[in-house]
């Protein structure tokens, strides 16, 4: 199946690393013109140069408002255009809800709330004169089904995909296209970095070994990889899926946490 995004311009938030760059690498795949848009400038610059001419890295903080104004406009100078908005930037830690201190809740809500809030904002007007546009938020299957010490993480989720429904009723009537991917269990830094020496610790195992098996848990017994959320975003940013609009879709082997 030709997804045909020869041509078009898309912005990925968060796009230097992890399910980013597997969204970035479907895209430039695809023949897509993909701006990397990242807080971390030198991991942007280094996916860019792995992916190709048609991969460019900006520095972006998605809570600051001029920051993302200029970005979006810069872009649309150098491009005349901006097809498709993939807004992934978020973070997350695992906390029990009583310990979360209110700079922490804010934080959260900052990135995965108010970043989207405010990219989307950017882009908007233009898809609306165009009368075309994608936009892809990616959120979680914990914004579905929230998980116990990931309160804050799942509250921003469930508010992403309500932003979800509410835009793409608002401005269906301009042809633009607003989803969500959910994805399921993918081996990103949060899992690196915490989870797993975590659960490798408690069960006298190894990291690998503690994620092997997690895994045996999932009825599917694998976790996925970035390019299988890639893969789905790039599939609602193409025009085959132009009568898909309001949707979270699960990419997930059936297990609830991202």
């Amino acid at each position: 199946m030709k997804l045909n995004l020869e041509g078009k311009i898309a912005i990925v938030t968060g796009g230097a690393v992890g399910i980013g760059k597997g969204i970035v690498s479907c895209f430039a795949n695809e023949g897509a013109t993909v701006v990397i848009a990242d807080l971390d400038l030198e991991a942007a610059e280094k996916t860019a140069n792995e992916l190709g001419n048609n991969v460019e890295a900006v520095k972006l903080d998605v809570t600051d408002k001029q920051d993302v104004e200029s970005i979006v406009k810069s872009t649309q100078e150098r491009h005349g255009k901006i097809d498709i908005l993939v807004n992934n930037a978020g973070i997350s830690r695992p906390i029990k809800f009583v310990d979360i201190e209110p700079e922490e809740w804010d934080q959260k809500f900052n990135v995965n709330v108010k970043g989207v809030y405010l990219v989307t904002r950017a882009v908007l007007p233009g898809m609306m004169e165009r009368r075309y546009g994608k936009i892809i938020n990616i959120a979680s299957m914990v914004a579905k089904e929230a998980i116990p010490d990931f309160s804050h993480y799942s509250s921003t989720k469930f508010a992403v995909m309500g932003l979800t429904q509410a835009l793409a009723k608002e401005y269906a009537e301009y042809d633009i296209n607003v989803n969500a991917v959910c994805p399921g269990v993918v081996r990103t830094s949060l899992w690196n970095e915490v989870l797993l020496p975590d659960m490798g610790k408690q069960q006298g195992i190894t990291p690998d070994e503690a994620f092997d098996k997690f895994c045996e848990t999932i009825p599917l017994g694998r976790a996925q990889t970035p390019e299988d959320i890639g893969n789905m975003v790039a599939y609602l940013a193409s025009d085959i899926a132009r009568n898909m609009t309001g949707q979270g879709i699960n990419v997930t082997s059936g297990q609830q946490m991202h």
